[in-house]
């Protein structure tokens, strides 16, 4: 008795061993092995499905652009997942946000759940089926799952890593291991790119984002190569609206990339912007900058000074900080903390600041591309009057003696 035990131990421990040392096995080999259910065919286009979601845009920050993920299913198995690039909730987080240390990484749920997200706050979502070879498919789930087993660890990068351009890039790595493994040669064909990508990024979202308080706070605090107009052309793809639109028009192994789509929920709360927008805001810092001009008191020029530095201080701390397209920012040459630190002699200097502010908008609006927002030109027209104050009072004096002696 104790050695027919011995022999089950035995047999039961390197079945274990051979478990352990095991490698994933591809499809194919898969279908080889003795006793699998040969009534699968995990090579056919049909074995698992791909599509492209799209959410519309919301009203904060991360969200002014809408969403993009990648739905998976496969019936034979009844598994339908949504695989999503997610980060750290940012609210309640600025400081990990400016610091660069909020983290990102992709994340799995089913598709109820997902849209549920979208259902609270009325935004509308649609997929597009992705026509890619079966091989590829497989692939890009595997690589979806390792994705989700590494976690969130990612640093945040809403550059490098948003939503679209994120899943531009899973799906050439997908290609590129079916590649590898299947000796298959596939690759997307796109079309000429044109007009549209001869945009720097920033103009890009200016332009596909609504504007509102969301929007200036991104063209507020990011720069450096979102400025860059030579970026490659598939890492321009950072809006979820554009990606489909460009895909919808490549092709791979003769097919286009993605079909037409469909409605999964309906757009209920549409998000067109804010009524009150930064614009409105800078031009009341207008009127009261030409207000103070006549006030004697200078409580008005204190808090136009007030602003102006705190913009100029995250300016500078954005020139060095580690967050992602903050390397440099043209809001710096009219929004820095240096009016503060010579404030008390400003009647030598207010008049040269202003010629460099008047120099810098004229600059900005004759731009190729969008660089600032207009509120921002407004704003620091509005402190360029300040900084004048003293010298429009001195030019008035002048005046005002002339005639006197006339």
């Amino acid at each position: 008795m104790i050695k027919k035990i011995g022999i089950i131990l035995w047999f039961v421990c390197l079945s274990v061993v051979a478990f352990a040392q095991s490698d994933s096995l591809s499809v194919t080999e898969e279908n080889t092995l003795p006793g699998f259910n040969d009534t699968i065919d995990r090579t056919a286009d049909d074995f698992i499905s791909a599509s492209l979601v799209i959410a519309e845009p919301g009203e904060v920050l991360y969200s002014v652009l809408g969403h993009a993920a990648l739905h998976m299913q496969c019936p034979y198995y009844h598994l339908d997942c949504v695989f999503s690039y997610e980060s750290e909730g940012v609210q309640g987080k600025v400081l990990r946000f400016l610091l660069g240390d909020l983290k990102m990484g992709m994340e799995a749920m089913p598709l109820d759940d997902y849209l549920s997200l979208y259902q609270e706050e009325g935004r509308g979502v649609r997929e597009y089926p992705l026509n890619l070879p079966a091989e590829v498919k497989s692939e890009l789930w595997r690589m979806c799952d390792e994705l989700v087993d590494e976690g969130i660890y990612l640093p945040y990068d809403y550059i490098k890593r948003g939503c679209a351009v994120s899943i531009v890039h899973s799906v050439d790595n997908a290609i590129r291991s079916a590649n590898k493994i299947y000796g298959t040669h596939y690759q997307i064909t796109y079309p000429d790119w044109g007009e549209p990508f001869d945009r720097t990024l920033r103009e890009i979202f200016y332009d596909n984002a609504p504007h509102g308080w969301s929007l200036f706070y991104c063209m507020t605090l990011v720069g450096g190569q979102v400025d860059n107009p030579d970026l490659p052309k598939k890492e321009k793809l950072i809006a979820p609206k554009e990606l489909v639109q460009t895909w919808q028009q490549a092709t791979i192994a003769g097919k286009p990339i993605i079909s037409d789509g469909r409605e999964l929920l309906p757009n209920v709360n549409e998000y067109k912007g804010d009524k009150f927008t930064p614009l409105h805001a800078s031009l009341i810092l207008l009127l009261l900058a030409i207000f103070g001009l006549f006030w004697k008191r200078e409580y008005i020029s204190w808090l136009l000074l007030a602003l102006q530095t705190a913009l100029g201080c995250l300016m500078v701390w954005l020139l060095f900080s580690p967050l992602p397209g903050s390397e440099w920012s043209w809001l710096i040459i009219p929004f820095n903390p240096l009016p503060a630190i010579f404030w008390k002699w400003r009647d030598k200097w207010g008049i040269y600041y202003a010629a460099l502010v008047l120099a810098w908008s004229i600059g900005m609006l004759c731009a190729p591309h969008r660089l600032v927002e207009y509120a921002h030109i407004v704003w620091a027209i509005a402190f360029a009057l300040v900084a004048m104050k003293p010298w429009i009072h001195s030019l008035i004096k002048s005046i005002i003696n002339a005639n006197k002696i006339d």
